[in-house]
């Protein structure tokens, strides 16, 4: 049995269905607002705050999964808590989102705030990078103190843990360009939203909807492997009561027998 193998966590589902829905919905705008040059300004507002508020919800809902997989379904009670670099995490990644709602909000009146719209916006991205570091070490923690029995996990090519991480670090990495260049080129040349950030931002969206998908397909093989080791444990537990219940027999088959 792999000692890696967690109860699955039906809050992680939701959560990634939400990071896929937020981003797409990213995506989906920053194209429009690229496109269309004219597009209506309220509206797209509007929208951002949306988006931005899915993402808090994200936030909480992976805090909730990691209270779920680091205390409640813990195997000792006793023992002291782990998965304190996930714990982190989570902490940069509120941090994160509640800034982009802050920007997000602000935007109402973009003439008025947009060096702090952008100011909040660093402050996200950077919270973001600190969260992928935090994760990616959690991660290689868990592994170095519940080694892995099968070689496809880890840090392999073939584990979707490993690009996942990649990919949400590379993705942010994007929007911390993008962001910085923004905030470079308005403080400069008092620009807002030049081209070039606008294409970074979309590529951002891009890497990040991709990331997504592979946070749901490593959701999926957690849950096929929780499965797998619970049909396990069924079976070894159903061969233990007829192997009890066989010696039962065959007791009360002798015991006759001498009587």
């Amino acid at each position: 049995m792999d000692s890696l193998v967690v109860p699955i966590s039906y809050w992680s589902y939701w959560a990634n269905v939400v990071y896929i829905l937020g981003m797409f919905g990213y995506l989906t705008i920053d194209t429009i607002n690229y496109i269309f040059k004219s597009f209506n300004e309220s509206f797209s507002c509007f929208i951002y705050v949306f988006l931005a508020i899915l993402f808090v919800i994200d936030a909480a809902l992976y805090t909730i999964d990691w209270y779920m997989y680091a205390i409640k379904f813990r195997q000792n009670k006793n023992e002291p808590i782990e998965y304190e670099a996930e714990l982190v995490a989570c902490l940069f990644q509120n941090l994160g989102s509640y800034f982009y709602l802050i920007s997000a909000l602000l935007a109402f009146n973009k003439s008025r705030f947009v060096k702090e719209i952008l100011l909040y916006n660093l402050i996200g991205i950077n919270a973001f990078l600190m969260e992928s570091g935090f994760i990616f070490l959690g991660w290689r923690i868990s592994f170095r103190r519940k080694p892995s029995t099968n070689p496809k996990r880890g840090c392999v090519p073939q584990d979707v843990y490993m690009w996942a991480f990649i990919m949400y670090t590379v993705a942010s990495l994007i929007y911390l360009c993008a962001t910085t260049l923004a905030y470079r080129i308005y403080t400069t040349l008092n620009i807002v939203n030049p081209n070039g950030v606008l294409i970074l931002q979309m590529l951002g969206d891009l890497v990040y909807l991709f990331d997504a998908y592979l946070y749901y397909e490593c959701w999926k093989r957690d849950k096929q492997d929780y499965d797998m080791n619970t049909e396990r444990q069924r079976l070894i537990a159903l061969n233990l009561v007829k192997q009890l219940a066989t010696e039962n027999l065959n007791y009360d088959i002798k015991t006759d027998d001498n009587e």
